[in-house]
């Protein structure tokens, strides 16, 4: 059988914290993942009660006190994790943007995004990534947590105030594997080449990762390396 995958390495060091952004309350899982969930499940795709499953099994344990309105990292194993999958959730938001902003589309091509998001996954023998510090050992414990207030409007119009708990990891990197589908023709362009990952990056590194990107948190920079299975 013919293989059908270019596989990359991908390495993002980021240069500001990188934030949790599971709610550590459990009563919040299951509205917070439905609240993200796609219309239409993908073929082999978990259900939200898996999911919620899995997100449940990978939080501190009980015992342990958790703030309301706590925003944490998933542990694993004793490690502090990233879903894999959320990797290509990432890749796909970034695409999409440089798609309509910058790249635009050809008559008679798919479009920039299209080739991300139906050509680009994350390694399925990888459902949880760790993060590392800069010696490359994993994270155990965050490097804290700090507080952000946050104020909303109610569904009567009532104003809301509030206070986040946000963990962070300082100094953090992540290290991952994506699959990448070839063309068919091996003359032809590849359907998603090396190139276009990099600009998809290039623009994430500014976008951000994770929770609270929009006050400057989880800016990274890369590495795409191309795996050689010879």
């Amino acid at each position: 059988m013919a293989n059908l995958w270019h596989e990359y390495d991908v390495r993002l060091d980021f240069t500001t914290e990188l934030c949790g952004s599971t709610p550590g309350n459990l009563d919040l899982i299951e509205p917070w993942l439905k609240s993200r969930a796609p219309k239409v499940i993908p073929p082999g795709g978990k259900t939200i009660t898996e999911i919620t499953e899995e997100v449940f099994s990978t939080l501190a344990e009980p015992e342990e006190e958790t703030k309301p309105g706590q925003l944490v990292f998933q542990r694993k194993d004793g490690k502090l994790v990233l879903r894999s999958a959320a990797f290509r959730a990432h890749i796909k938001d970034c695409a999409r943007i440089i798609s309509s902003l910058y790249v635009g589309k050809i008559e008679g091509e798919k479009s920039f995004s299209v080739r991300v998001m139906n050509g680009v996954y994350h390694d399925e023998k990888a459902p949880f990534t760790p993060i590392l510090k800069e010696d490359s050992t994993p994270f155990t414990e965050p490097t804290g947590s700090y507080e952000k207030p946050v104020h909303a409007i109610g569904p009567r119009g009532v104003h809301i105030n509030a206070l986040k708990n946000i963990e962070y990891c300082d100094g953090a990197h992540v290290v991952f594997r994506l699959k990448v589908l070839k063309a068919r023709n091996p003359k032809a362009n590849p359907v998603v080449s090396k190139e276009d990952l990099e600009t998809v990056f290039e623009y994430g590194a500014v976008y951000g990762y994770g929770g609270e990107r929009s006050d400057g948190r989880g800016r990274y920079f890369f590495t795409v390396t191309e795996v050689n299975h010879e």
